[in-house]
């Protein structure tokens, strides 16, 4: 028992249950926003706002891939005291990375008016998502900086601050008759001021550039695809059914999904805060040489524990929830809640799964997120014709990931990691 006290009394435990409760409620927060459309948006509209916010995730996945990458070397430089390549490697991501966000950014702007067709939606919306596009990189990069330096408390402060700007100008919006694509520019405004926020925290690391005869060379070659995969996968999994169901049904229909999938990403997001210390944690250790199992152990059982009673209770009161959180508008998504709040726990337990493995040089597990993200739109194509079927299939193909998953991680009998 004196042992547990100690484990949970040092400052490390301390900051890591401030930054995962922290999260937890950052999470709810931003459901907040979310909460609001609900409430001011018929289902068809806010069936289109989440059509749009899908299309940004999967837009994101080059800067989604910076993200890992970041966490994960920065975290390494500051485990070893190397500061000069803290600084360098910012400057070299925005150089290798720039182009690819320029011309993503380009073509949603080019092709808003296709786009706006094909999901039933405003060509400006997407002008609006192209502009974002291009703010996401510096917002990314950033983010991960402040994780890779274990700024937890700052980070998630920021964070409460920049749910209620997104809100406020959502709303305001909105109220002006912009629709759902108010609600678009309300959080490109509101991310953007976070972010500059967040890097005025960390600038003496930035700023001024660090000039070397010798530039530091980086070898991500090989992480970077993996982490290229990873960030493909979970931003896929969450975003392809949303824009499948948006062309493939009719308008009321996808907002009812739409509906069903914030909710069931409550669970997820709920849990996401402990994956994520995962990456920097572990990459910090390994960078010391010391062992790493012991972060998967505890952590693991907490994302299971929290993510079933979670999801068993959405899955318990499904009337009363929908009632609460989206109004009565959505209820009649109620009797297939259950199916999407476990969709949710069983990507959250993967996503903690594959985190831990890429950070203790095990990236190659990523293959089977891949396989499930190539077989998502599959499922759903094929029972289109089928709401709730549609929905029981996305539920299985989770499942079947977790479970791969995890055998995998057995077979492997959880390696201390002390290579890569």
């Amino acid at each position: 028992m004196k042992r547990i006290v100690r484990a949970f009394s040092t400052p490390a435990a301390r900051t890591s249950a401030f930054y995962y409760f922290g999260n937890f409620f950052l999470s709810f927060s931003r459901y907040l926003f979310h909460l609001v459309l609900l409430r001011l948006l018929v289902p068809s509209e806010y069936g289109e706002f989440l059509s749009y916010l899908s299309l940004l995730y999967l837009l994101s996945i080059p800067t989604g891939t910076v993200a890992n990458v970041v966490t994960k070397f920065v975290s390494e430089f500051k485990g070893k005291g190397d500061s000069t390549s803290v600084n360098q490697f910012f400057y070299y991501l925005l150089k290798i990375i720039s182009p690819v966000t320029i011309i993503l950014g380009s073509l949603l702007i080019l092709f808003s008016g296709p786009l706006a067709g094909l999901f039933k939606a405003h060509s400006m919306a997407f002008i609006i998502l192209g502009v974002s596009v291009f703010i996401s990189l510096f917002q990314t990069i950033i983010n991960s900086y402040i994780i890779a330096f274990q700024k937890f408390i700052f980070q998630t402060v920021v964070g409460f601050v920049g749910v209620l700007l997104t809100i406020f100008f959502s709303v305001v919006f909105i109220k002006l008759g912009m629709g759902a694509t108010g609600a678009v520019l309300g959080q490109l405004l509101a991310g953007t001021i976070s972010s500059l926020i967040l890097f005025l925290s960390i600038r003496q690391s930035i700023i001024p550039r660090v000039i070397q005869k010798n530039k530091s060379k980086f070898n991500l070659a090989g992480f970077t695809g993996y982490s290229f995969i990873f960030a493909l996968g979970t931003a896929s999994l969450i975003s392809t059914d949303i824009l499948m169901v948006r062309a493939l049904f009719n308008s009321h229909i996808s907002g009812i999904y739409s509906s069903l999938s914030i909710l069931g990403r409550m669970i997820l997001f709920g849990l996401t805060p402990l994956s994520a210390l995962v990456l920097p944690i572990a990459s910090h250790r390994h960078a010391q040489n010391t062992n790493t199992k012991t972060i998967f152990v505890k952590l693991g059982v907490v994302i299971l524990s929290f993510g079933t009673i979670g999801a068993s209770i959405f899955s318990f009161f499904p009337v009363p929830i929908i009632t609460l959180l989206s109004g009565a508008s959505y209820l009649e998504a109620s009797p297939l809640l259950s199916f999407f709040a476990f969709s949710m726990a069983f990507l959250a337990f993967s996503q903690f799964i594959l985190t831990y493995l890429m950070a203790t040089g095990q990236p190659q597990a990523n293959i089977f997120l891949l396989t499930a993200t190539i077989l998502q739109p599959v499922a759903i194509y094929f029972f289109r014709y089928s709401f709730e079927s549609a929905v029981k299939a996305n539920f299985a193909l989770q499942f079947i990931l977790f479970f791969s998953l995890t055998v995998f991680v057995y077979s492997q009998r959880l390696p201390k990691a002390k290579h890569i």
